[in-house]
């Protein structure tokens, strides 16, 4: 009878595979560069197209660039002023570097192309930032509409808790993208994971 092979001889199941330390220090590099052009220019650009859409809609708005973080106060139907500041969380980017770090702690140490990794890193910043101005604008028109404590609502629904529906999708698709590249590029090799 013939003895069994021990287990790192086997042929069958997936195979461990070493971490891509220079794909993980090229993303997060890549990461933090993003995230420091987001840091001082998102907030300034976020406030001017805030302020030119509400004023487009006939909405009172003012902003006030000379403070930090950024803020604008609208005129409400009511009469009433509301001062919106863009805080991290507002704004969105605290959203934006928790996706940074799953993405580049969970995808970037995976065999694949480093420019599919790039790539969908910065799309998925690309996409924080449409869904925060998209869910800042929402705020804003709802507050502008019912008041300052319908904005209150809205801000606590809107916040990080809906965040993460942008981030755990676009997290998910990027890795899919990047397991199937690796699968394909495995496939025509002709070295099978079995």
């Amino acid at each position: 009878m013939r003895s069994p092979q021990p287990l790192s001889q086997r042929s069958w199941g997936p195979r461990r595979e070493k971490p891509k330390f220079l794909h993980v220090i090229l993303g997060a590099g890549v990461a933090v560069f993003s995230y420091y052009l987001l840091l001082k220019f998102f907030r300034l650009f976020l406030a001017e197209t805030m302020t030119q859409l509400l004023s487009l809609g006939q909405i009172a708005v003012e902003k006030t660039l000379g403070s930090e973080p950024p803020s604008l106060v609208l005129r409400l139907m009511n009469g009433s002023d509301l001062s919106l500041v863009l805080t991290w969380q507002r704004s969105g980017l605290l959203s934006i570097m928790v996706f940074g770090l799953l993405f580049v702690s969970l995808a970037f140490p995976l065999e694949g192309p480093v420019w599919l990794k790039i790539a969908w890193l910065e799309l998925g910043c690309s996409v924080g930032l449409m869904w925060s101005f998209i869910r800042l604008l929402t705020m804003a028109l709802v507050a502008y509409h019912f008041g300052a404590h319908a904005f209150a609502l809205t801000d606590f629904v809107a916040s990080l808790v809906v965040d993460f529906l942008w981030v755990i999708p676009v997290w998910s698709l990027g890795l899919s993208a990047v397991v199937s590249m690796k699968q394909k590029n495995t496939y025509k090799k002709g070295d099978f994971w079995w």
